[in-house]
């Protein structure tokens, strides 16, 4: 990964609702160009003087989901047939943040969503520091700074739905006609449909948050999970007989509270849980834990990172009569989970 700021900064993780574009031909606009854009222009031009360059997509990607793929894969093809690099260009903060000052939870942190690039076969991911003075570039010199000026763009893939520059005002059509003018080629991607619904991290989100897991996972390509660190917790689940791990995620979507049958990885090797979300309320708890207990597993977890991978959920979370029944439950969630992890062939 190369980025536009320290990697030893933390990583904001946020996501926004992209606006759909539909229409069939460009919106209308003005026919005169200010005479910093015609600059501008004329500066990007005579900046793109080697004409071997990389071949680049840019946007939040955040999940990374089937509809993402179709224009990674294509950068990824094209810059094969060019010998050149494929390059994704991302964001930290959510742009989002610059507009309305807030986002909704994101589907992947910054790390996963490097790995699943890295995975599909990008050369570079580029995380670009989005302040307020790169919130304030116009579309012309996003393009002309950025696309073309740092990295050389041949050629750019982009979505339908594709927005730049300051308050979004760059589209698609725009970037067409920059691309012209600059000398690179543009690439659209139609929308991606599944069930005649188009594929968005916003339909994504809302799945999660219903707890429709299956539906997640099928417009993500792969199962939901979230990251974490294990930290110290009561101990409420050692003293019962089914020791947990307490969990530290960032700040990502979760489904609704309850107990799900869930695949953890832990120093790259994979193991069966159930993962109980909730405020513990057979134990008068009013704090929201995530804790999961493995069902094969033996060793020390305190302070490792770990993955979860959302499956199936079990059952709502509910007042037990005594710790006693709530272990039993517990043995019996276990077994739940083992005939769906093994039936899910995860």
């Amino acid at each position: 990964m190369q980025s536009g700021k320290s990697v030893n900064e933390d990583i904001r993780h946020k996501a926004q609702d992209s606006r759909l574009k539909t229409q069939d031909s460009r919106p209308k606009t003005q026919d005169s160009k200010s005479k910093e854009d015609a600059a501008c222009l004329e500066s990007c031009v005579l900046s793109h003087g080697s004409t071997h360059g990389v071949v680049l997509t840019f946007g939040v990607f955040d999940g990374v989901h089937i509809a993402h793929r179709l224009v990674i894969s294509r950068v990824v093809a094209r810059a094969r047939a060019l010998n050149t690099e494929g390059v994704v260009i991302s964001f930290d903060p959510h742009p989002a943040v610059s507009i309305s000052g807030e986002a909704p939870p994101a589907l992947t942190s910054m790390e996963k969503k490097i790995e699943l690039l890295e995975m599909l076969g990008i050369d570079r991911v580029i995380v670009e520091d989005f302040n307020k003075r790169f919130s304030q570039l116009s579309p012309e010199e996003f393009v002309r700074d950025i696309l073309v000026g740092k990295f050389n763009a041949q050629e750019v893939v982009v979505g339908y739905d594709c927005a730049f520059g300051k308050d979004r005002v760059g589209d698609r059509w725009l970037l067409k006609e920059l691309g012209e003018k600059c000398g690179f080629v543009v690439d659209v991607v139609e929308p991606y449909k599944l069930n005649g619904k188009v594929v968005s991290s916003t339909r994504i989100r809302a799945d999660i948050l219903q707890a429709d897991l299956e539906q997640a996972r099928k417009l993500l390509g792969r199962y939901y999970s979230i990251s974490g660190l294990v930290v110290p917790g009561k101990g409420i689940g050692h003293k019962i007989g089914h020791a947990t791990a307490n969990l530290q995620v960032q700040k990502q979507v979760l489904p609704p509270p309850g107990v799900y049958a869930v695949k953890v990885s832990i120093d790259r090797e994979q193991f069966y849980g159930i993962l109980n979300m909730g405020t513990q309320p057979t134990f008068g708890e009013n704090q929201f834990r995530i804790e999961v207990h493995l069902l094969d597993f033996e060793g020390i977890l305190y302070r490792k990172d770990v993955e979860v991978f959302f499956v199936s959920k079990i059952r709502d979370e509910k007042v037990f009569a005594s710790p006693k029944e709530l272990a039993e439950q517990i043995k019996k969630d276990g077994g739940v989970a083992r005939q769906i992890l093994d039936a899910s062939g995860i």
